[in-house]
C-alpha cells in the first residue's frame, strides 16, 4: 500500500512549491467519492476545480479513453483526424457558433482569443492603440496574457510588468463600462459568472449592454466560459440563459471531464481574423482529447445532467440559505455556488469539513465555492449540509420529503419489466462503478454486512452461481445455496411453505427455476424479495450484464444488436433491455420460433436483412435445459442460422460477438467465431458479477 509520508517526503523534494495540498493521499475516485490510502472514502464537491462533471473515472470516459488510445493518440495538426472535426461541429451546434480552435486548458484558451481580439484591434489601429476591456476581480488564467486580462492584483503583483493594452471596470456597472468602451476597444471579455472571486454572476441587463457596445464599436465580445461552461450552470452554456451571443467563447475544464483540453469557438468575423501560420497548438485537439470530450458530451446529453444541476443546484442553495445566522449570501447559477459566511473563516471551515470527509473550497477568508460532479444527488446534498451544519456548529434544518432524493424503492426482479428506466440506468451505471471500484480501490463496500441470502436453484449453472455466491460474499452478506434435491419447489413441499420459512431465515431469495409461474408464486409469499436467476421466460441479470458489456464496447452510441436464433429468455430479457434504452433491436431466426410482438424490435428469418450495420452479434444455445425432447428437430431448424465467420461478415466490420454461455461450438457458433478478437464472451460473463452485485445493492443497500 501507498504510504502518506513517502510520497509527501517525495512531493516535498521533488515539486514546486505552488500549492497547498491536504493532509491525505489519494488513490482512488468513483462518482463523486474519492477515496485515500486508508480507505477513507470523501464526498467531492470540489471536483476538481469544477472539472470532473461526470465524476471521477466515470465508465464513458475510461471507455472512451480505452478505445481511442488502441487507436490513434496523438498527431501533428498538418494531419486530419475525426475526433477532432466531430468535436468542432457538435460545439458549433451546442453553442450556435462557426469554428473551435483546441487548445490543452482554459489559460491557453484564453491566449488564444486574446491574440484573435489583439490581432482585430490591430485591424482597427495600426499604430497599436487599442485596448481590450476585461473585469475587475475576474479571473482568466496563469500565463502571462491571461494574468494580464485578469482583474486580482493579489495574482498579477508579483509579475509586474504586466502586457499592456488592457483596461478594467467593475462587475454589473453600466456606467463604467460604457465609459470604457469605444473606437479603441478590440474587445470585451468577460466572465458570466466569476469563479475564482467568489461566484458572481454578471446580470441579464450588463451582458446584453456589453453585446450592444461591442456591436457598436466594431470590438469583439468574448465569454470566458471555462467554469461555467459545458453544462455546469443548467444550460449548455451560460450566455444561453441571457439572449446573448458573444463572437468568442473559451472552453476547458469540464470538456474533457477530468481529461486536458481547452477550445475557444468563434463566430462571423472572429472565425475568420486567424490564419494559416498565425496560432497553433502541439496537443490542443489530438484524437484522444477529443474523443474523451465527445464522450462527456454524450454522457451530459443522454443523461441530462444540465438539468440535473439547475434542480440539483437549486436544492443546494436552498439548504445553504437554511442554515440561517452563519450565512451571509448564497448566489449562483446551476451547481456553481458561493455562500458568503458571516462570521467564521471560510478556510478553517473547509479544513474542518475536509477532517469529516467532505471537501469543498474556499476562494476566501469568507467565501466557500461548491462546484461538485453534475452527476450529484439531493442526498450527496444533504450529507454536505450536515456536515458543514456540524462545522459551523447550528442545527442541522429540518429535510422535507424531497421528489428525486431517493431512488424509486425496488423490491422482487422477476423479470426486465420490474425495473423502471429509470432504474435500468442506476443498475447500469451502478455495476460500471462496482467493477471499477472492485479492482482499484482498497476496502470494499458491504451494503449487505451481516445478511443471509438464499441461492434456490432448480438448474443447476456454473456462472449464475459463482457470480451470485461472489456478489453476495463481496457485499458483506452470506449466501447458502439450496439445489434442487435440498428444496423440491411444489413437489416435497409447497413452493408458499418454502417462501415462508426461507423469508424467516434469509434477506432475500435468488431464485433459478424451470417456471416463471413457479417464481411468481414464491415472490407472492415471501415477505422478503425475490429476484429472478433465470425462468423459461427471463434471465434479467444476463440482460444486463449484456448491455454493460456493449456499452464498455461502444460507449454512448446506440448500435444495433441483432440476435441470432432461438427467440427464447435471452433474447426476451435483451430486447427488453436494449429497446428501452434506445438500441435498435432485430431478431433472426425462424418463423416458428420468434418472439411475441415487442415494440422497437424487427423479426426476420432472412439473416442478411437482419444483420446489416449491427455492430452487436449475439446467439445462445438451440436447445435449452428442459428442451433436450426436441434436439433433433431443433438442429434441423436453425441449421442455417450458426454464427461463422460468414455470418460475421455480415455485420459492421467493427461488430462484436456476444453468447449466454454455455455454448455448444460448432452448432450455434464455431470456433473461429466465439475465440476471436471479436468475442467478448468472457467479458459478458464477468459482468455478470457487477450487476448481480449492483442489483442486490438497490435492493437491500
Amino acid at each position: 500500500m501507498l504510504k502518506f509520508d513517502t510520497i509527501k517526503s517525495l512531493d516535498d523534494d521533488y515539486v514546486l512549491k505552488t500549492y497547498n495540498r491536504q493532509p491525505a493521499l489519494f488513490v482512488q475516485g468513483a462518482g463523486c467519492s474519492l477515496w485515500d490510502n486508508r480507505g477513507n472514502e470523501y464526498l467531492d464537491l470540489f471536483a476538481g476545480i469544477a472539472v470532473n462533471v461526470l465524476g471521477h473515472c466515470h465508465p464513458a470516459i475510461v471507455s472512451a479513453i480505452t478505445r481511442q488510445a488502441q487507436q490513434l493518440m496523438h498527431t501533428s495538426n498538418l494531419l486530419l483526424t475525426a475526433p477532432q472535426a466531430q468535436l468542432a461541429r457538435r460545439l458549433c451546434e451546442l453553442g450556435s457558433m462557426d469554428k473551435v480552435f483546441f487548445t490543452v486548458c482554459g489559460a491557453t484558451a484564453n491566449e488564444t482569443a486574446l491574440k484573435i481580439a489583439k490581432k482585430h484591434g490591430h485591424s482597427k489601429r495600426p499604430d497599436g492603440d487599442y485596448e481590450i476591456v476585461s473585469l475587475l476581480g475576474s479571473f482568466h488564467g496563469r500565463t502571462m496574457g491571461a494574468l494580464s486580462a485578469g482583474g486580482q492584483r493579489k495574482y498579477q503583483r508579483p509579475f509586474d510588468p504586466l502586457v499592456p493594452g488592457f483596461r478594467h471596470v467593475p462587475i454589473n456597472d453600466l456606467e463604467a463600462l460604457r465609459a470604457a468602451v469605444g473606437h479603441k476597444t478590440a474587445a470585451i471579455l468577460i466572465e458570466p459568472i466569476q469563479g475564482e472571486f467568489g461566484i458572481h454572476p454578471c446580470t441579464t441587463t450588463y451582458l446584453q449592454a456589453a453585446r450592444e457596445l461591442a456591436t457598436q464599436n466594431d470590438a469583439l465580445l468574448i465569454f470566458d466560459e471555462v467554469q461555467t461552461g459545458i453544462g455546469r450552470t443548467g444550460t449548455w452554456f451560460n450566455y444561453q440563459q441571457h439572449d446573448v451571443l458573444p463572437d468568442l467563447v473559451c472552453l476547458a475544464k469540464g470538456l474533457g471531464g477530468g481529461f486536458p483540453i481547452g477550445a475557444v469557438m468563434a463566430r462571423g468575423k472572429a472565425a475568420d481574423i486567424l490564419q494559416p501560420g498565425d496560432h497553433g497548438s502541439t496537443f490542443g485537439g489530438n484524437p484522444l482529447a477529443c474523443a474523451v470530450a465527445l464522450a462527456v458530451l454524450d454522457t451530459i446529453e443522454n443523461h441530462r445532467l444540465a438539468e440535473n444541476a439547475q434542480e440539483v443546484g437549486a436544492y443546494l442553495r436552498q439548504r445553504l440559505s437554511e442554515l440561517g445566522q452563519e450565512i451571509e449570501d448564497v448566489r449562483g447559477a446551476g451547481l456553481m455556488v458561493g455562500c458568503t459566511l458571516k462570521t467564521q473563516n471560510a478556510r478553517e471551515v473547509v479544513r474542518a469539513c475536509f477532517d469529516k470527509k467532505v471537501i469543498l473550497n474556499a476562494t476566501d477568508d469568507t467565501t466557500l465555492r461548491f462546484v461538485p460532479p453534475l452527476i450529484l444527488t439531493k442526498r450527496q446534498v444533504d450529507h454536505a449540509i450536515a456536515t458543514l451544519a456540524d462545522v459551523l456548529g447550528v442545527q442541522v434544518p429540518k429535510v422535507a420529503a424531497v421528489v428525486g432524493a431517493r431512488p424509486e424503492p425496488l423490491h422482487d426482479v422477476l423479470a426486465v419489466d420490474d425495473l423502471s428506466d429509470a432504474q435500468l440506468e442506476e443498475a447500469l451505471t451502478l455495476s460500471a462503478y462496482l467493477k471499477q471500484r472492485r479492482s482499484q480501490t482498497p476496502g470494499p463496500i458491504v451494503p449487505v454486512e451481516g445478511r443471509t441470502v438464499a441461492l434456490l436453484f432448480e438448474k443447476p449453472s456454473l456462472r449464475t452461481r459463482l457470480t451470485f455466491e461472489t456478489a453476495v460474499t463481496e457485499l458483506g452478506g452470506f449466501p447458502v445455496f439450496l439445489g434442487k434435491s435440498d428444496v423440491g419447489l411444489g413437489q416435497r413441499e409447497a413452493v408458499k411453505d418454502i417462501a415462508s420459512n426461507l423469508a424467516e431465515w434469509c434477506s432475500l431469495i435468488v431464485a433459478r427455476l424451470f417456471w416463471q409461474r413457479d417464481l411468481e408464486d414464491l415472490a407472492r409469499h415471501a415477505e422478503v424479495p425475490v429476484v429472478n436467476a433465470l425462468t423459461e421466460l427471463e434471465h434479467p441479470f444476463q440482460a444486463l450484464a449484456d448491455m454493460l458489456t456493449i456499452r464498455e464496447c461502444f460507449g454512448g452510441d446506440k448500435v444495433k444488436i441483432a440476435y441470432v436464433g432461438d427467440g427464447n429468455n435471452v433474447a426476451r430479457s435483451l430486447a427488453k433491455v436494449a429497446t428501452r434504452l434506445g438500441y435498435p433491436f432485430t431478431i433472426c431466426g425462424p418463423d416458428n420460433f420468434r418472439l411475441e410482438e415487442m415494440a422497437g424490435v424487427e423479426q426476420t428469418s432472412v439473416l442478411e436483412e437482419g444483420l446489416a450495420d449491427a455492430h452487436v452479434v449475439y446467439t445462445d444455445v438451440w436447445i435449452s435445459m428442459g428442451d433436450e425432447h426436441e434436439q433433433e428437430h431443433r438442429l434441423k431448424i436453425f441449421d442455417d442460422y450458426q454464427v461463422n465467420r460468414d455470418v460475421m461478415a455480415m455485420a459492421s466490420p467493427d461488430a462484436i460477438f456476444m453468447h449466454c454461455l454455455p455454448a455448444r461450438r460448432g452448432f450455434e457458433v464455431t470456433d473461429d467465431v466465439i475465440d476471436s478478437q471479436q468475442s467478448r464472451v468472457v467479458q459478458q460473463a464477468g459482468n455478470r458479477l457487477h450487476t448481480a452485485k449492483a442489483v442486490l445493492q438497490m435492493i437491500l443497500g
